[in-house]
């Protein structure tokens, strides 16, 4: 990938995911039980939950369906626009040091239980940098994040986890909620490729973060989220397109490779991006590698033990500073990664 200086770009963060419930009107009641992580039931903004016809999945899948037009789509803004990732600075994080905070553990990734099946027949085999073609595991669990945060439309990206429930997909915890709003309309594109979704879309039915990240959102050591994500056509999202694993408690200087889909300037989030390098300790429990994607990637997933197709996720983009663009950040992922990933684990849709 070539080295491209970036403009100015305070954070970068991973956008809040949403949801599938009824009303809308009102933001549900977070689930708190849970030690160190809070949750919801995804819900609809109002107005798109107006143009619901009906309560059921089904139904409140084809309102987001109807609204996530690929004008709508384009017009959404980089995550890095929300105004807690666009006004941090250096100095604001203050967590703890970045290293391991308990027994080191890891869960492996799973191949999909059948080959999945992509729709896309004027799209040729080279159809995106770094060159996957559609249907690659890395390109097909990876995909772009659509969601409404206080009345804006944002993009993200994530990636899809292994679990036992099969139904969870990774994230920044900035891609879920914010000034304690939960994003609404939430949905993920996998292998979005220039407006094109060759394995549909997928609407969460919850959302999670750390407590941490929900109640303050500049403690970006925290920064993580799941969205768990409803069946399309009776599948659950894992079982059909496989998931990534991942790794927490990890020993510091692992060699990640990142993937995302940037979308502020000099990119366009119409494609799949990704860097590769050793990792370093960022302080306050964070890590960092050299990478210059921009507003849009994160969320996107650093892959360690990377065999070209699977890894385990040992971080993500999430925020960088104005004056370091070539630097992107991540929670060092320690016992809160272990603590949301287990809450998540087997919930299945």
């Amino acid at each position: 990938m070539s080295r491209r200086l970036l403009s100015s770009l305070a954070l970068v963060t991973a956008l809040s995911a949403v949801t599938l419930t009824t009303a809308g009107t009102a933001q549900a009641k977070p689930d708190t039980s849970h030690k160190g992580v809070v949750g919801v039931v995804a819900q609809l903004s109002p107005e798109v939950a107006r143009t619901a016809h009906g309560t059921g999945v089904d139904a409140r899948a084809a309102a987001l369906a109807a609204y996530w037009t690929p004008d709508r789509m384009r017009a959404a803004l980089p995550e890095s626009e929300i105004p807690a990732v666009k006004n941090a600075r250096p100095g604001q994080v203050t967590g703890a040091a970045s290293r391991p905070q308990g027994t080191a553990g890891s869960v492996a990734p799973a191949p999909p239980v059948a080959k999945p099946r992509a729709d896309l027949p004027e799209m040729g085999t080279d159809a995106y940098d770094p060159a996957y073609p559609v249907g690659h595991p890395t390109a097909r669990t990876t995909g772009k994040v659509f969601f409404t945060l206080s009345g804006l439309n944002y993009v993200c990206s994530a990636a899809v986890v292994n679990t036992e429930g099969k139904s969870s997909v990774w994230s920044a915890g900035h891609c879920m909620t914010g000034n304690l709003q939960w994003a609404t309309n939430w949905a993920f594109v996998p292998n979005y490729v220039n407006g094109s979704a060759p394995y549909g879309y997928w609407y969460a039915t919850g959302l999670w973060t750390t407590s941490a990240w929900y109640n303050n959102n500049g403690d970006f050591a925290n920064d993580v989220g799941s969205a768990v994500i409803g069946r399309v056509n009776g599948w659950r999202i894992t079982d059909y397109l496989g998931g990534q694993g991942i790794a927490w408690n990890q020993a510091l200087g692992q060699y990640d490779y990142a993937f995302g889909y940037p979308q502020a300037s000099p990119f366009n989030g119409q494609t799949l991006w990704a860097e590769n390098g050793p990792t370093y300790d960022g302080g306050g429990g964070t890590i960092y590698m050299t990478n210059y994607m921009t507003g849009g990637s994160s969320g996107g997933p650093w892959l360690m033990a990377f065999d070209g197709n699977w890894g385990l996720i040992n971080g993500h983009n999430d925020f960088k500073y104005n004056n370091l663009p070539q630097y992107m950040y991540s929670p060092y992922y320690g016992n809160q990664v272990a603590g949301l990933y287990n809450t998540v684990r087997n919930i299945s849709s």
